[in-house]
């Protein structure tokens, strides 16, 4: 009892798992069901991430808020509470050394966010390189209080707060770009 569709019983040797000829089938190629063997698979090109800025910006203005309290808590307890001098960043506006740590901290933060976001434009590995430079240039703050002739204890206290900074503007940027950046799915 034969399949008339059929004719050559339960297999048709001139055809293959794909429905294309066996001789017209490049060696190597796995069928896969519901595409032709023939054609071979199209690489997708990479797809870039995708940032959200409105809720980047958003986070990152959290930040800023954050750095710029952290900076002047810094000044208020080193300064009024424990007596400490802290070497005080410059002051563009005259406000006084809390104001121009609470400027200090808010600047360090914007750049950093507005930096965060260049790289994510740009570089391969965008936190990888936000890392160093937030690191490299909270190195170069805490060491610029040594300079001169400074007050050794003044010139770590100083040195301490910048750290603090950097660990904030480091970490809660990393964090919100954690959570605003995305990488699309790619489908074939």
């Amino acid at each position: 009892m034969s399949d008339p569709q059929r004719p050559y019983g339960a297999e048709d040797p001139t055809r293959s798992m794909g429905g294309v000829p066996s001789d017209e089938q490049p060696p190597g190629v796995v069928p896969v069901p519901g595409r032709p063997s023939w054609s071979p698979a199209q690489p997708l090109p990479p797809q870039r991430p995708q940032l959200d800025v409105g809720r980047y910006w958003a986070g990152a203005a959290a930040t800023v808020l954050v750095c710029a309290l952290l900076g002047l808590a810094a000044s208020v307890i080193f300064d009024e509470v424990f007596d400490i001098g802290l070497y005080a960043p410059p002051d563009a506006l005259g406000a006084g050394d809390d104001a121009s740590w609470a400027g200090a901290g808010a600047v360090f933060a914007l750049l950093g966010a507005a930096v965060l976001h260049l790289l994510v434009v740009i570089a391969p590995r965008p936190r990888m390189f936000f890392g160093w430079l937030v690191g490299l240039t909270t190195v170069i703050l805490a060491v610029l209080p040594f300079t001169g002739n400074p007050d050794p204890l003044a010139g770590a206290m100083t040195a301490l707060v910048w750290v603090i900074l950097g660990l904030a503007v480091s970490s809660m940027l990393g964090s919100v770009l954690g959570r605003t950046l995305s990488v699309p799915v790619t489908t074939t």
